[in-house]
Formats: C-alpha cells, sequence, structure tokens
C-alpha cells in the first residue's frame, strides 16, 4: 500500500515474503468484535513471538490475531519491526503494522484530511504536515502528532514529530499546559524511545516530577542515540538522506530538550554536561573551523535564553582562559557573562571582540553578521556599536554600508528610536558623498527598491512625530512615504488610523487600502510560492479593513511556505484579534515570543494581546 514505509523487502529464496491469504481471511471474517479486542502486553508478546515460530499455521493464526487487535497492537508491533532479532519477525510486525491506519475516529475533519495526505505523502511532505498538525487552532493537531510517534512505520519520521513537540516543552509554559493531556493521549504507553522521552517531559512538567523524569529522558536519550549510531553504520540510500539528516537533528533537540529537564530540577552540572557532549558532538561533525565555532554559538545562546548562562565555561576547553579570537564566538560568552552577572568581564570581552572585528578578514561582512546577531540577543548596546562603525568608516563597500543601514533602521525602529531610523535611511538612499545614482544603484544591486527605503525612512520619521504629539508632522510624513511607495503597508495603516474622525478620509484612505490589495493580489497569483505576499495581504488587512477571514487563510499559508517564522506569526496573531479570537492571538504571539525573546515589538503585542483576552466580557 502506498505511504507509510519506504521499508522494501528483497527476495529470499524464490519467493518474496508476504502477508498470506490465510491471514486476509482471517482478518476479513473476524469482525468487528475481534478488531476492537482487548489484550494484554503479555499477550500480544506472546503472539509477536509466535510470529517466527516454525509451524506455519501458527505464524498465520499469530498474525491474523494481532491484525484483528488493530491500533491496539501498533506499538508492539513497531518495538519488533524495529528491534527483534529474528528476521521473520521484523519483516512480518512491519507488514501488520502497516496495514493500521493513521487517523482516529474522535479526529477532527481538519486531522483526518491532513493524515489521509500523510499515509500518500513522501518524507519532506510528511514533515509538512507534521507542522500543519502543531499549529492548527485550538491544539486540534496535537493528538494526532503524538500518535504518529507511536505509530509512524519509519523511526526518522516518528522522532521528527516527537521533536516538533519537544520544542513546544518550557516549564511552567500555560500552552505546555494545555497541550501535555494530548501528547499522553497520542503516545500512550509506547516503548519507542521517542515516546518515552516525551512522555518524560509530561511527567517534569511539575517540579517535584522534573528529576525523575530527567532520569527517563536520558535513557530514552541513550536509546536514540544508539539507533542513530547503527543507523550512521550502514550506507544511506539516496532517498534517506533527508531522513538521515532530520535523524541527526532531532537527537539534538531531544538533547536540548534534556537540558531544560535538569535545568527544572537543578541538576545543573548535569545539564552543563550535557551541554558539553553537544559541543563536541558539534566539532567532531563541523571540525575546528567556522561552521564548529558556529555550532557552539548557537548552543551557548541557547543555553543562556533557557537560563544556563555557566556553558560559557565550555568554550575554555577550545579557548583557555576565554581567550577567543573569533568575534562572534566572543560575543556570544560576552553575552553568557552578562546574563551570569559578570558584567565588567562581559564588556572587556566585548570590547576585545569588536577589536578583533578591524583586523578579521571580511570584517565589514562580519561586522554587519554581528551587528546583526546582537540585536538578536538582545545586546542593543554592541549591536548599535557595530552597525554604526560600518556606517561611519567611509572604507565600509557600498553594499555593507547600505544593509548596515537598513537593519539598523529597522532595529532602531523597534527600540523605538524612529527619528534615528529615519536619518539612518537618509544616508542609506541618499549616499554618503551626496551620490544618490550610485547609492540607487547599489540598492537596486541588492534587490532593494530606493523609492520603498525612502517610503520607509518617511514613515519612521511620522511615528516619530507621532510619539512627540505632532498630528500634523505624522500625516504629512505619511503622505510622504505613500507618494514614495503608495503600496507602503504600514504607512497605508498609519493613514487609515489618522482618518478615523473623518468619514470623508476614512473613505479615502479605506479606497486606497484596497487597491493595495488588489495590487497585492496579483503578485501573490504570479508568485504562489512567495510567502511575503500572503503575508503583506494579511498584515493590511488585519490592521484596516477587509476579509478577515482570508486574511487569517493567507497568513497560514506564508506559515505553511515559511514555518514558524516570527514576523509572520506576528501578522497571523494580528488576524485571529481582529476576528475577535484573542486567546488564538495569545497562543500565537506566544510562539513568535518564544521564537524572537527580545523583540521589543513582538513583546508589546503579546502583552496588548493579553490584556484583552484576560479583560472581562461586556455586557
Amino acid at each position: 500500500m502506498a505511504g507509510w514505509s519506504r521499508f522494501h523487502l528483497v527476495p529470499v529464496g524464490a519467493a518474496l515474503w508476504r502477508v498470506s491469504l490465510i491471514t486476509v481471511m482471517a482478518v476479513a471474517t473476524a469482525g468487528p468484535r475481534a478488531a476492537a479486542a482487548d489484550a494484554s502486553a503479555a499477550e500480544i508478546a506472546s503472539l509477536i513471538a509466535a510470529l517466527g515460530d516454525t509451524d506455519y499455521a501458527v505464524r498465520e493464526t499469530a498474525a491474523a490475531s494481532l491484525a484483528a487487535l488493530g491500533p491496539g497492537s501498533v506499538d508492539a508491533l513497531l518495538t519488533a519491526a524495529e528491534t527483534s532479532a529474528d528476521l521473520e519477525v521484523a519483516l512480518r510486525a512491519r507488514w501488520l503494522a502497516d496495514s493500521i491506519p493513521p487517523t482516529s475516529p474522535r479526529d477532527p475533519p481538519a486531522v483526518t484530511a491532513a493524515l489521509q495526505r500523510y499515509d500518500r505523502a513522501d518524507f519532506p511532505q510528511r514533515l509538512q504536515i507534521m507542522r500543519r498538525l502543531l499549529r492548527l487552532d485550538d491544539d486540534a493537531g496535537i493528538e494526532a502528532l503524538a500518535r504518529l510517534v507511536r505509530q509512524e512505520r519509519s523511526p526518522d519520521a516518528a522522532r521528527a514529530a516527537a521533536a516538533l513537540l519537544v520544542l513546544e516543552w518550557r516549564p511552567g509554559d500555560p500552552a505546555w499546559e494545555r497541550i501535555r493531556p494530548l501528547i499522553a493521549a497520542g503516545v500512550r504507553e509506547s516503548g519507542r524511545p521517542a515516546a518515552r522521552f516525551l512522555r518524560a517531559l509530561v511527567a517534569g512538567s511539575v517540579a517535584a516530577g522534573a528529576a525523575p523524569a530527567a532520569d527517563e529522558a536520558a535513557a530514552a536519550l541513550a536509546l536514540l542515540e544508539q539507533a542513530g549510531s547503527r543507523r550512521a553504520d550502514d550506507a544511506p540510500r539516496a532517498d534517506d538522506t533527508l531522513a538521515a539528516d532530520a535523524g541527526a537533528t532531532t537527537l539534538w533537540i531531544f538533547r536540548r530538550g534534556l537540558v531544560d529537564l535538569l535545568v527544572a530540577a537543578d541538576r545543573r552540572p548535569e545539564a552543563v554536561e550535557q551541554m558539553r557532549r553537544m559541543f563536541d558532538a558539534g566539532r567532531d561533525e563541523a571540525g575546528a573551523d567556522e561552521d564548529g565555532a558556529d555550532f557552539m554559538v548557537a548552543n551557548l545562546i541557547w543555553a543562556v535564553e533557557h537560563g544556563l548562562p555557566e556553558a560559557v565555561d565550555l568554550l575554555a576547553a577550545r579557548w583557555p582562559g576565554l581567550a577567543i579570537d573569533q568575534p562572534v564566538t566572543a560575543y556570544a560568552a560576552a553575552v553568557a557573562l552578562a546574563a551570569r552577572g559578570d558584567r565588567d568581564r562581559a564588556e572587556r570581552m566585548a570590547e576585545q571582540a569588536f577589536l578583533a572585528g578591524n583586523a578579521a578578514d571580511g570584517g565589514f561582512t562580519g561586522r554587519l553578521r554581528s551587528g546583526l546577531l546582537l540585536a538578536k540577543w538582545g545586546a542593543a548596546e554592541w549591536a548599535m556599536r557595530e552597525y554604526r562603525a560600518l556606517l561611519d568608516d567611509p572604507q565600509t563597500p557600498a553594499g555593507e554600508f547600505a544593509l548596515a543601514g537598513i537593519l539598523c533602521s529597522e532595529f532602531l525602529h523597534d527600540l523605538g528610536h524612529d527619528d534615528e531610523a529615519a536619518d539612518v535611511l537618509r544616508r542609506v538612499v541618499g549616499g554618503r558623498a551626496a551620490d544618490a545614482a550610485e547609492a540607487e544603484d547599489t540598492l537596486r544591486r541588492l534587490d532593494r527598491d530606493p523609492d520603498a527605503i525612502r517610503s520607509r525612512a518617511a514613515f519612521f520619521a511620522s511615528c516619530a512625530a507621532a510619539s512627540r504629539g505632532d498630528p500634523a508632522g505624522r500625516r504629512r510624513l505619511v503622505e510622504d512615504a505613500l507618494r514614495h511607495h503608495g503600496r507602503d503597508v504600514d504607512a497605508l495603516i498609519a493613514l487609515y488610523e489618522i482618518s478615523a474622525a473623518d468619514p470623508q478620509e476614512r473613505a479615502a484612505a479605506q479606497a486606497r487600502v484596497e487597491r493595495a490589495l488588489d495590487r497585492i493580489e496579483d503578485e501573490i497569483q504570479a508568485l504562489p510560492d512567495d510567502a511575503n505576499g500572503y503575508n503583506e495581504y494579511a498584515w493590511l488587512v488585519a490592521n484596516t479593513t477587509g476579509d478577515v477571514r482570508k486574511a487569517v487563510r493567507y497568513s497560514k499559508k506564508s506559515l505553511e511556505i515559511s514555518f514558524d517564522n516570527p514576523s509572520y506569526l506576528d501578522t497571523l496573531a494580528h488576524c485571529q484579534f481582529a476576528a475577535g479570537d484573542h486567546a488564538a492571538a495569545v497562543r500565537t504571539q506566544a510562539v513568535a515570543q518564544r521564537l524572537e525573546p527580545h523583540n521589543r515589538t513582538i513583546r508589546r503585542n503579546l502583552e496588548r494581546f493579553r490584556s484583552h483576552a484576560s479583560a472581562p466580557a461586556r455586557p
């Protein structure tokens, strides 16, 4: 049958192994009562053992009985398929498991439709469907996603489903409290290591359960690593490459989940030891070059954001005394030191990283990367120092200068420094030597519209005017922004807000919004696989006027193309809020905040949505 397994059987002797007609007839005549029958774990284990019996009739009778049990036998069948040393038992168990559908009669229609597509999908498509299940409204797909951990025939796909759920776990997170019973219902008592790991997270959600849960998660992770090592010893087929890559990624996610559990259990030395293993694994895979350092940086920043800044000490194994010669790595160490309370040492290390950027090969590009990462990490002062160094250095190449200005201006806008953000963009589009033509050529080479940059500068200036209580200045600057770029969605939203007090002005603003939506719709039809068009349409409608249900659909489409993009999640939350579903807006915005913990705009929006969601309903 199509879908569930890519496991291809090979001839043994003159014939292929097969589930015989006797088995098929036995299942067909067993009837609903037999299919629904209960059996103990010991009885199921006995039946599975009988699949390898030397007597053909015994084997067939056992297969028929297991098939009649349906989902009740799937856990044991998959365990046997993956672990049995008896080849006939493993093959027959695999075939029987393949015959059990992934759906449940209790599934909502959206889940049933997704799982029916899943049954026919290849591995990349299955990953997309898993993500869809994860983000269905009202957590409707969580139990089904957890069920895939238990029933999915491919161990790599089962672990991918589990990893998506592991990423949702945060101690004390209300969202996790909502989904953990759904996860438990999905994985049940499955003996698969990935299911065991998930059950440990469910059990570790309360402080008293964190310590034993960490032990169980560690045991499950050891089994997952053993299975990964066994597969790594085999030469993969070409069509298994993506699954193998996903398997390596899921192990990394599980180890991070274990670190979270250990921190929750206040077993910090053990958590640091797990981080050391992650650092070592990354160095072994990427080598001692920049790729290995990048892996360390990503894991160190993750550790800081998850309450384990002491992981910075692990860098001493490669850089004794934390004398780090790579600017980005040194900055990450400085962020960790600051989080640990050693601000003076952090400042010294950040200064050394800044100075090292002057001498580094490709220093201008390196500075740009440092600024971008520091902004993402919440190190605003250090980020601005890097951006300003690029903007103030006459030797900065034109491309790096323009990109630094664009990134810096957006960061300043997030910080609320809109006048400065506008000034930076004016410099970008005007050229450092008042050579606007050269600046425009540079922007076009970067696939940036100079008029859109001018519009953005005017919009930032309008935000500054609004913050200082200058409504006339705000109106003038918004109109200026739209003269440069009539489809600037943020300027259109501002114009719509300004027009609220005057019905005639509101009608004119609404007409401009509708024309812009028509143009965006044309672009969507021309580029249906481009997420940005869907997001722009949804953002404009959510903040002005239009078909909110269509905006929600378009926003979800953008997230299907660009899964868990924080900016697109912010848009979806606004759409849900506009549709009156404040609770959904909070849930979605909380995911965006988790992915971009230092983004002030996302944080402010989350606070606003929460205040409305918690407000008493009007009579």
